[in-house]
């Protein structure tokens, strides 16, 4: 997937990665870059070591909004826990568009 939003950025675009769990990152060709195209990493788990202090804060103001109900996130399923099998087809298909919520 990165490879290919690679392909669609624009001179100067860059694509954030924040997660690899399809593969290593690695993969992306130098020559990609070439184009004026960037590729940049995100983790949290970075934030907290090299800044804790403003991590703790970012949190803090998250879990803020969500108490006051300021944060709404998509929902594009509701399913049954026995309709796990469709859950994972729903995002090895990488079509949803929000969160795909499996119900006990």
């Amino acid at each position: 997937m990165l490879r290919r939003s690679l392909d669609l950025l624009a001179p100067f675009g860059r694509a954030v990665v924040y997660g690899a769990a399809s593969g290593e990152p690695t993969d992306v060709p130098v020559t990609g870059l070439f184009a004026l195209r960037s590729v940049t990493g995100f983790s949290l788990l970075a934030l907290r070591a090299v800044a804790p202090k403003q991590a703790r804060e970012d949190v803090e103001e998250a879990t803020r909004y969500a108490v006051e109900g300021r944060l709404r996130a998509a929902l594009h399923a509701r399913l049954p826990l026995t309709e796990a099998a469709e859950a994972h087809r729903i995002l090895e298909g990488r079509s949803q568009l929000g969160r795909v919520l499996l119900v006990p």
